[in-house]
C-alpha cells in the first residue's frame, strides 16, 4: 500500500514539473517573439522608414486641430480621402448664392436655375495639386460657420516638395470662346487672366443661360516649397450670367458679361489676398447669428444637431444675400428690412423636424440642389414666400420658424407644437421680431421629465409680453432675463406659447381662444427620455436598480464556481482513493 502510494506522489510530482517546465518554455517563447518583432528589420536590412511614426497623419491631425470645436459643435465637418469607420459621406460645398462648386467633383460649377444652383457649367475653377513620388495624405474640412473648405495634403518628407498644379479652366463647353487679360494686383505684380463667354443649355428647355467666366491663370506649373516654409497663390474666379432667355438672344448679352467680369476681376484682384475671404466669412458671421439648437439623441435614426446644421448651410449656400450685396440701392434694403423684421403669415405648418425628406445626405450637387428646391416650396407654401424672397436673412428666420412651428400672425408670435414633442431640448436664437427686437425661446426637460418653456430678449424697442396656453395667467413681461412658463395642455389643443407687444391683445386673447380644459402637460414617460439620452429603454434607472442587478450576477457567478470547485474537488478525491486502497 505504501510502495503504491509513494509511485502515486511521484508520478504526480513529475506531471507538475512537467508541466512548470512547459509554462516557462511558452513564456521564454512570447519573449523571443516580442523581440524579433522588433529586430528582424534591423538584422535583415529592413527599411526603419517603415516603423518610424506615421509624420504625414500626425501633420493632418496637427492642422485639424483647430478644428476641433467647430467639428464637435456640428459647425465643421470632415471628409477623410477614404471614409474611416463610423464616418458618413459630406459633400464638401461652398456656394454663396450665385454659383456653387465642391471638392472632389467630376462636376464643374453651378450657377442658379429657378429655386436652387442646379445648372452645371462646364468650367471647372478650382487648382489641382500633385505631390509626385510621395506618401500623400489628404483630407478636406467644410468649415460652415464661415463658409469656407479646406483641403489638406500632408507628405512625410523633411525635404523640399514639389508641388504641380493643374488648372482645368472650361472643358467641352460647346461653343465658349476665350480671350487674355492683364491686370495688377494689390502687391503691383502682373497678373494673366482669361475670360470665357459662352451659353449654358438647360435641359429639357429651348431655353439658354448666358454666362462669361475669369480666372486668373497659373504663373508655372510647378512649385518647390522648402520645409519650415510655406507659398500662398492666389486664384480669383468671377462669374457673371443672365436669367433664362431664347437662344437668339444670348449674343445681346456676352459681350456685357465679359465687360462686367473684367470690371470685376480689376476691381478683385485691388484687394489684398485674404480680403475677399474675410468678407466672405464675416458675411457668414452675420448669418448665423441667428440660429437653431437642439440636445443630442443617442436614439437610432433621430435627426441631431450636425445634420441641422450642414442641411441648413446647403439651403443659405443656395440664396443669395442681397442684405450684404454692394449692389443693393438703400431703397430695396429698407424694402428687405421689413420684411425681416414683420414676417406676417410665416410659418403655416408643423414642425418641419418631422419631415424626413428635408433632412435626407445629399451625396452630390444635384442632391443639394433638390433639398434646396423641396425647402423653398416647403416655406413658400407655407406663408413664408415674401421671407424667401428677402434673401438668406429671410430663409434662415423661416427655417427656424418652422423648425418650432413657430406662426407669425398679425399682432403676436405663437409656439404650436404639441406637448408630447418636447421630449428634447431646444433653443431658438435670436427671432427677428419688430425693429431692433431679437427673442430667445428655449426648451428644457428637467430631471422629472417634464419640458419647461423659458423666453428672453436679446434687446427690444419696446415692451414685449407673453403668455402660456390658454394666457389665462397675466401676461408676463419680458427682458433680458429668462422667463418660465409651463408647458400646458388644453382642449381643444391651443398653442403652448404667445409673445406679443400689445398687452392689451394678449388679455383679450383668453377670450378668443376657447378652451374647455386646461391642465399642465404630463412627464414624458422614462423610455422615451432614456432612449435619447443613453440610446436604449433602460438607461437612466435608480442607481440602487443597478447596484441589484450586479450583486445577483456576482452571487450567481460566485454560486457557479462553487459548483465548479467541489466538483473538480470531488473528482479529484475520486481519483486519490483508487490508488490508494
Amino acid at each position: 500500500m505504501h510502495r503504491v502510494g509513494q509511485q502515486l506522489w511521484q508520478k504526480m510530482t513529475g506531471e507538475e514539473g512537467t508541466k512548470y517546465g512547459s509554462r516557462k518554455v511558452v513564456l521564454l517563447v512570447l519573449v523571443l517573439l516580442v523581440l524579433l518583432y522588433y529586430l528582424v528589420p534591423y538584422f535583415f536590412g529592413g527599411s526603419r522608414d517603415k516603423y518610424q511614426p506615421d509624420t504625414a497623419g500626425e501633420c493632418i491631425d496637427s492642422k485639424l486641430a483647430e478644428f476641433y470645436s467647430a467639428i464637435g459643435r456640428g459647425d465643421a465637418f470632415v471628409q477623410h480621402e477614404h471614409l474611416e469607420e463610423g464616418e458618413s459621406h459630406n459633400v464638401v460645398y461652398v456656394g454663396n448664392g450665385k454659383v456653387a462648386l465642391a471638392f472632389n467633383s467630376p462636376n464643374g460649377m453651378f450657377v442658379r436655375l429657378n429655386r436652387a444652383l442646379s445648372l452645371p457649367v462646364k468650367y471647372w475653377p478650382l487648382i489641382h495639386t500633385t505631390i509626385q513620388n510621395e506618401d500623400v495624405k489628404e483630407t478636406s474640412v467644410l468649415d460652415i460657420r464661415s463658409g469656407l473648405a479646406y483641403r489638406i495634403q500632408a507628405v512625410r518628407n523633411k525635404y523640399s516638395v514639389r508641388v504641380e498644379f493643374e488648372q482645368v479652366g472650361p472643358s467641352d463647353w460647346t461653343g465658349a470662346t476665350s480671350e487674355l487679360k492683364q491686370t495688377t494686383n494689390a502687391a503691383g505684380q502682373t497678373v494673366a487672366y482669361r475670360i470665357t463667354s459662352g451659353v449654358i443649355p438647360i435641359p429639357d428647355s429651348e431655353s439658354v443661360v448666358a454666362a462669361s467666366i475669369g480666372s486668373v491663370l497659373l504663373k508655372q506649373p510647378t512649385v518647390t516649397v522648402l520645409p519650415e516654409q510655406s507659398q500662398t497663390t492666389h486664384f480669383l474666379t468671377v462669374v457673371h450670367y443672365t436669367k433664362p432667355i431664347a437662344r437668339f438672344e444670348a449674343n445681346n448679352f456676352l459681350s456685357e458679361l465679359a465687360s462686367q467680369v473684367e470690371q470685376d476681376m480689376i476691381k478683385g484682384l485691388g484687394f489684398a489676398d485674404k480680403h475677399l475671404r474675410q468678407q466672405h466669412a464675416r458675411v457668414w458671421g452675420k448669418l448665423w447669428e441667428s440660429g437653431f439648437s437642439i440636445s443630442h439623441s443617442k436614439a437610432a435614426g433621430v435627426l441631431n444637431g450636425d445634420k441641422i446644421n450642414r442641411t441648413i448651410y446647403y439651403v443659405l449656400s443656395n440664396v443669395p444675400a442681397p442684405m450684404h450685396d454692394l449692389s443693393t440701392t438703400k431703397k430695396d434694403r429698407l424694402a428687405i428690412e421689413k420684411v425681416l423684421y414683420y414676417p406676417d403669415r410665416c410659418y403655416q405648418g408643423h414642425s418641419t423636424l418631422q419631415a424626413e425628406t428635408l433632412w435626407i445626405e445629399p451625396e452630390d450637387e444635384d442632391e443639394i440642389a433638390r433639398v434646396v428646391t423641396t425647402w423653398m416650396i416647403t416655406l413658400e407654401k407655407h406663408g413664408c414666400g415674401f421671407m424667401v424672397q428677402a434673401g438668406a436673412e429671410g430663409v434662415l428666420q423661416a427655417i427656424i420658424l418652422s423648425l418650432g412651428a413657430l406662426h407669425f400672425r398679425d399682432q403676436h408670435l405663437e409656439f404650436n407644437v404639441h406637448p408630447r414633442d418636447l421630449h428634447r431640448d431646444f433653443l431658438f436664437r435670436r427671432i427677428n421680431y419688430g425693429n431692433n427686437t431679437h427673442v430667445n425661446i428655449s426648451v428644457e426637460v428637467g430631471e422629472d421629465n417634464k419640458a419647461s418653456i423659458f423666453v428672453s430678449l436679446d434687446r427690444n424697442d419696446k415692451p414685449y409680453y407673453a403668455c402660456d396656453a390658454g394666457c389665462l395667467d397675466p401676461p408676463v413681461l419680458l427682458s433680458n432675463e429668462w422667463q418660465k412658463f409651463p408647458v400646458k395642455l388644453t382642449d381643444p389643443l391651443t398653442c403652448i406659447l404667445y409673445i406679443t407687444s400689445d398687452k392689451q391683445h394678449m388679455e383679450e386673447l383668453k377670450h378668443a381662444i376657447h378652451v374647455k380644459e386646461i391642465v399642465e402637460a404630463p412627464a414624458h414617460e422614462h423610455h422615451v427620455i432614456a432612449m435619447h439620452k443613453h440610446g436604449h429603454h433602460f438607461g437612466g434607472l435608480p442607481t440602487l436598480f443597478w447596484v441589484s442587478i450586479a450583486f445577483l450576477i456576482i452571487v450567481f457567478h460566485l454560486f457557479l464556481f462553487k459548483l465548479i470547485y467541489n466538483e473538480y474537488c470531488q473528482g479529484q478525491d475520486r481519483y486519490r482513493n483508487r490508488y490508494t486502497l
